[in-house]
């Protein structure tokens, strides 16, 4: 088994693998991810500090689940956070494997809002139990999805004998398609979503092209369509002008959407929904006021949770000035706040704009 942190060709990753072989992870992260990963953290330890009422409801029904299974499994031995090896084609870390007399049963926690398929088909599922069959050698493995935010509980039991050959083959099939570059892509609404190499994908690009063939004013498209097969300045320069265009078709096209549904019309799969405004104190000593008449809260506990806009600040500055006297308080203010460290400039940032 490898040591590496995270599979090439990971279990979460097979789904999206097996509708395109060309299907990557998205760099970085997202406050969706770091919240699921938070939240299987506390799973994982018990420990829910740190986490708000709801999570912590999502993440105890979780636990309890689990003890309920345990306790089905007379002298259970349970196992969190197992690395399992998927018959020497990839491995993946199982949330929770419970061990009994030739039987097993490996939990998956999934702390999203979208259910994820269901247990008998899940490829996800598919490779823990593999891992599973042959690291304890038991003879059937049940495979758990808890999804306590979408109120479900997804389960089923593979025997050895009945499924483990056809589980291997499929999953080896995903694999060796994803590692052949000849493999064809296979363009998916869903799935390439959150693929991260739909930058550079030629079937997308294609689509786009045909986009832009039926644009009015068409605009003279590059030679070459993948971004960092652009090699010619003057290409590249096709290439930005027909950039902002595509963007505003999709802008426009998001929009119109909007108003036919908000005018009664139905688009398959798509539905209207809302979410709540941000939230916006505007007058900082009233807000203080009622803090500090109402709660035992500290000034200097208070002013880091304020912010300061630097322009609105010499707005304010700037109004309280003779006439022509604007500017020169204004650099004063900055020197004042620059030199005690209490105004500092991000780095620049750089960027292309067209030649006016």
């Amino acid at each position: 088994m490898t040591n590496q942190l995270h599979a090439k060709h990971g279990p979460s990753s097979l789904k999206n693998k097996e509708l395109c072989a060309h299907w990557q992870n998205r760099p970085g992260s997202s406050e969706a991810a770091d919240e699921g990963t938070m939240m299987h953290g506390a799973a994982e330890t018990g420990r829910l500090d740190g986490l708000n009422p709801e999570q912590i409801a999502q993440v105890r029904e979780c636990l309890d689940a689990v003890d309920e299974l345990q306790s089905e499994i007379p002298g259970a031995i349970r196992y969190t956070e197992l690395q399992v090896d998927i018959c020497g084609l990839t491995f993946g870390t199982a949330d929770v494997v419970i061990i009994g007399t030739n039987t097993a049963t490996v939990i998956d926690y999934k702390m999203g809002r979208v259910p994820v398929d269901d247990a008998e088909v899940n490829l996800q599922g598919w490779a823990y139990a593999l891992g599973v069959f042959d690291l304890f050698g038991v003879d059937s493995v049940k495979v758990v999805f808890l999804q306590p935010r979408c109120d479900l509980r997804t389960e089923h039991t593979f025997t050895r004998s009945a499924d483990y050959d056809r589980m291997r083959d499929r999953v080896a099939t995903v694999i060796e398609k994803a590692e052949d570059p000849n493999s064809p892509y296979s363009p998916h609404p869903d799935n390439c979503q959150y693929c991260g190499a739909k930058a550079t994908c030629p079937a997308l690009t294609a689509k786009a092209m045909m986009v832009a063939e039926k644009l009015p004013n068409r605009l003279e498209l590059p030679a070459v369509m993948d971004p960092l097969q652009i090699a010619e300045p003057d290409q590249m320069a096709l290439a930005l002008r027909l950039a902002p265009v595509l963007i505003e078709w999709a802008d426009a096209v998001k929009a119109h959407a909007l108003e036919m549904v908000r005018s009664g019309q139905e688009i398959p799969g798509y539905e209207l929904k809302h979410r709540s405004g941000r939230r916006v104190l505007k007058d900082l000593a009233a807000v203080w006021e009622i803090v500090s008449t109402e709660f035992p809260l500290p000034l200097e506990q208070f002013l880091p949770a304020c912010s300061i806009s630097v322009t609105s600040l010499e707005k304010a500055v700037k109004s309280i000035q003779e006439r022509g006297q604007g500017a020169k308080a204004i650099r004063k203010l900055n020197q004042l706040l620059t030199a005690e460290g209490l105004c500092m400039t991000d780095p620049d940032i750089t960027y292309l704009a067209k030649e006016r």
